[in-house]
C-alpha cells in the first residue's frame, strides 16, 4: 500500500492530491505501527503458552488468548488493513483507509 501511495505522490500533478497522498501515506505508516506494537504485546503476552504449543506439535490445547482493548483495537484494524488493501489491489474500492 505504501508503495501505491508513493506512487501515486510521484504521478499527481495537482499540488492538493500530494498533499492528500502524503497524509494518507502518513496516516497509513502510523496506523501499521500501532497495529505492530500491540500485536507484538499480545504475542509476549502469550509467548510462554504459543511456545508450549508449538513443543507439543499441537497436542496440547492453547491458552484461551484474551486481548486488552488497544490489542483487540489492533487485531480489527489489521483486518481492516487487509480488506482494504486487498480490495484496493482488485480495483473494487479507491477511497482511504476506515476511519481515515
Amino acid at each position: 500500500m505504501l508503495n501505491t501511495l508513493e506512487s501515486l505522490i510521484e504521478a499527481a500533478e495537482n499540488p492538493l492530491d500530494v498533499v492528500k497522498r502524503n497524509e494518507q501515506r502518513h496516516a497509513f505508516s502510523l496506523e501499521v505501527h500501532r497495529v505492530r506494537i500491540n500485536i507484538e504485546h499480545l504475542l509476549e503476552r502469550y509467548r510462554a503458552d504459543v511456545d508450549r504449543v508449538l513443543r507439543s506439535g499441537g497436542e496440547v490445547e492453547g491458552p484461551i488468548v484474551v486481548p486488552d482493548a488497544l490489542e483487540a483495537d489492533a487485531i480489527r484494524s489489521a483486518i481492516d488493513i487487509y480488506l482494504h488493501v486487498r480490495s484496493f489491489q482488485r480495483g473494487e474500492r479507491r477511497q482511504s483507509l476506515p476511519g481515515h
